[in-house]
This record gives structure tokens, sequence and C-alpha cells, in this order.
């Protein structure tokens, strides 16, 4: 849903049916993440001449920054690097990749591998993973490490909500939820991860489905003035630390995981490529991410915020 409507998350939006890695959401990844050299080991080892890449970016804003992170990291390593910034949605940008015009956009692991192998059930951040080498490898494409960053879908309330009715889980709405508003767009009334998948998994039926428009601020005003008790907000939002909202686990996934992650054509990828995304990735977590992406809302430019913090990362010099 999120990527479907991501055209619509332009200032000072960012949000609106979202679930993450941080503030008690759901689909943080486990273990140890898998490495770009085991993402494609099977296809040979990498060039190690730095190389030059395109880099395009979608028609969001979060994008656009995710874009300029990746490249002014790799652009620290020797690699000659291109921003196309804007290029649409991800019909777009898939035929940009495979014609050549861009040589990697950032993705969403489960939006992406929804997209290529749409027969796919995986939903935990290793197991998307998994299937997505396999699937992005058809088609002449590779996946570095992803991050343990997420912008993906959250069921979230409000702090008073949350202390009233003792709640961390989405789970624990299964005994109170009937005396409880849900807002989320239109089309989560029938999404399998929207009401059917609350009711399926976690036995969580509502009093009320309020449609929303899927911007962040229509979201949050109405948890706000208590239009809603809880609603479906990305796990970025720049709202959700700003107002201090939380975002209730997921332990049984319905909704899949939307780690961060490089998408590149296999035969663009070098080794310096691989491992300063791999560098910017190790660092990104979603409280990160939701940070930058506040700061893009609030005014600056994607690329100034990307210098910044790979400046105060050590990942750029």
């Amino acid at each position: 849903m999120k990527r479907i409507l991501s055209a619509a998350l332009t200032l000072p939006l960012l949000a609106a049916v979202g679930a993450c890695g941080a503030y008690g959401s759901s689909a943080q990844p486990s273990g140890p993440q898998p490495r770009a050299a085991a993402a494609t080991a099977s296809a040979g080892a990498l060039p190690t001449a730095p190389g030059s890449v395109t880099i395009g970016s979608a028609d969001f804003p979060e994008s656009e920054l995710l874009a300029h992170l990746y490249a002014d990291a790799m652009k620290a390593r020797g690699v000659r690097t291109e921003i196309h910034a804007d290029i649409g949605e991800r019909a777009v940008s898939m035929a940009a990749l495979k014609e050549g015009s861009i040589g990697a956009i950032p993705e969403y692991t489960g939006d992406l591998l929804a997209y290529l192998s749409s027969a796919s059930t995986a939903r935990t951040p290793q197991d998307i993973y998994a299937r997505l080498r396999q699937a992005a490898g058809a088609q002449g494409l590779t996946v570095t490490a992803y991050a343990p960053a997420q912008d993906a879908d959250t069921v979230t309330v409000t702090r008073a909500t949350a202390d009233t009715y003792h709640l961390s889980s989405i789970g624990d709405l299964k005994t109170v939820a009937h005396r409880l508003a849900f807002g989320a767009p239109a089309p989560t009334r029938t999404l399998p991860y929207g009401l059917p998948g609350l009711k399926s998994a976690y036995g969580v039926t509502f009093r009320q489905f309020v449609p929303l428009a899927p911007t962040g601020t229509i979201t949050q005003n109405a948890l706000r003035n208590n239009t809603v008790d809880a609603a479906d907000i990305f796990s970025t939002d720049p709202f959700i630390p700003r107002y201090k909202l939380v975002s209730l686990k997921d332990p049984k996934h319905i909704f899949a995981a939307q780690n961060i992650v490089p998408l590149f054509r296999r035969d663009v990828l070098t080794q310096p490529m691989a491992d300063a995304c791999d560098a910017v990735s190790a660092k990104l977590t979603t409280t990160a991410l939701a940070e930058l992406d506040s700061q893009v809302a609030n005014g600056a430019s994607p690329d100034a915020v990307a210098t910044t913090w790979l400046t105060a990362t050590g990942l750029a010099h």
C-alpha cells in the first residue's frame, strides 16, 4: 500500500500506512544481516575497480534521501555517481534499470519482492531477503545488504491509549478493540494485512473503521483529536517521535518487512559499491531514518541531510 500511494507522500508527510523496527514496531530483523558478498557469490566475484553508477530515486522524498545517502558513500570510495531523482513509480524504475538508464535504486524489500514475485508469502526480513536475491538474480539484478531501517506498516496509537489499555503488541488489542476506532486508507478494509489480517492473526475486531486519506498529517491529527484510537502509519513517519506515538509490535508478521535495500543491475555493481552500500545499511536504523526524514520534511534538502549524516557517522569525507 505504501509504494502504491508513494506519490502522495510529499512535504510534510512521509507517512500513512506504516510498521517498523523502532518505537515498538513489528518487523525488526533479528540475527546477523546477510552481506552483499553472499548476495552475489553465485555470480562470481565482483570487480574491484570503483566503477560508475547512475542511481535513481522514486517520486517521494525518502527515496531521494536514500539515493543521496548511498551515492555519497560510494563517491567517498572512488565510485563515480550521478543521481536521477523523481523517476516515478516502481514500474518506471524497473524499466529504467533493465534498459540501463539507471544502474541502481534504493528499494524496500517486501514491496520489491511482491513486485518481482507476486506469489511469494515471505513476511520476515530474512525470508524476504533470501527470496528477493533469487527473484532479482533471475532478472539480471542483485541486492546488497539490507538495513535494519524499515518503512513499513504499523498499527500506531497515542501514548495515552497505550498506557490506558496496556498495549505493546497488536495482540494486546484483542480484548479492547471492540471499544476502539481504527483509521487507515480505505483499501485497508479488505487488504490481507488490513482488517482481515488483524482479525485472522490476532482476533482483533475494531468497533469502527474510519477511512483516512493517505497522509501523515491527516492520520496523526485523527489520532491526536481522538477521531480514531489506532491508525495505520508508516514506521518512519516523523510524527511518531514528534508526538511520542507508539507503534505496536507485530510478532505474527501480518505486515511484510520493508527493510531498505539497494537494488543494482548485476553488470554495474562493483566491490567498492557493495562495500559502501553495506556500510550505510549497517548504520541506518529506523530511528535514524525517521529523524532524517523529519529534517527533509522541515525543509532541508535531501542532499544536505545525507551529507551531514554520512560525515557524522564517518562514512564520507
